[in-house]
């Protein structure tokens, strides 16, 4: 059985289109522009702030957590995080966290907690980049 030619050019495009919803269109396919992402709640807020940079050859995203407000006093207390693959990379009580690297293999969520001594009132968390 013969395939014509038109019939063959549109086979290779549906297949083409296919692979690049599949696999993605390359490194920019997960770049999602500048975007932030109010979270906290009480005296503990931040914005997880996303937006993308050129690394290696194409787009990636960054993230922050940039605290706003860590005005909470004594006994009570802010932890602002940074979660990367289901591990905290960073943690602070008031500073922001710089700019850190959210392309292929990372998958981040910045996140904002109000604590009581030691114990846990609050908890946060943008989604997951």
């Amino acid at each position: 059985m013969r395939i014509g030619r038109k019939t063959r050019v549109g086979l290779v495009a549906t297949i083409g289109t296919a692979a690049v919803i599949a696999l993605g269109a390359g490194p920019a396919s997960a770049v999602q522009g500048y975007v932030e992402y109010p979270i906290g709640s009480g005296s503990c807020t931040a914005l997880e702030e996303i937006q993308p940079t050129w690394v290696d050859g194409g787009w990636h995203d960054i993230m922050e957590n940039n605290p706003t407000q860590a005005s909470a006093t004594d006994p009570y207390h802010c932890l602002f995080t940074l979660i990367d693959n289901d591990h905290e990379i960073w943690r602070s009580s008031g500073a922001g966290s710089g700019w850190q690297p959210d392309g292929p293999g990372h998958h981040m969520k910045a996140c904002a907690e109000r604590w009581y001594n030691t114990v846990l009132l609050s908890r946060s968390c943008g989604p997951i980049n």
